[in-house]
C-alpha cells in the first residue's frame, strides 16, 4: 500500500468554520486545561470515603 498526496487531502484543506486569525498555539491553549491536584490531598480524601 503505498500513499500519495491526494490520499491526505481532506486533511489539509481548510476548514470554513476555522477563525485563521487566532494563532494555533492561542487556538490550543484555549483548549488546554490547567490542572494542579494535590495527590496526598486527594490519597486522604479517597481513604476517608472507604
Amino acid at each position: 500500500m503505498s500513499l500519495t498526496s491526494d490520499d491526505f487531502e481532506e486533511f489539509v484543506s481548510s476548514d470554513p468554520d476555522d477563525d485563521e486569525t487566532v494563532p494555533l498555539g492561542q487556538a490550543l491553549s484555549e483548549l488546554g486545561l490547567d490542572v494542579e491536584v494535590d495527590s496526598v490531598e486527594a490519597v486522604r480524601d479517597v481513604r476517608e470515603r472507604l
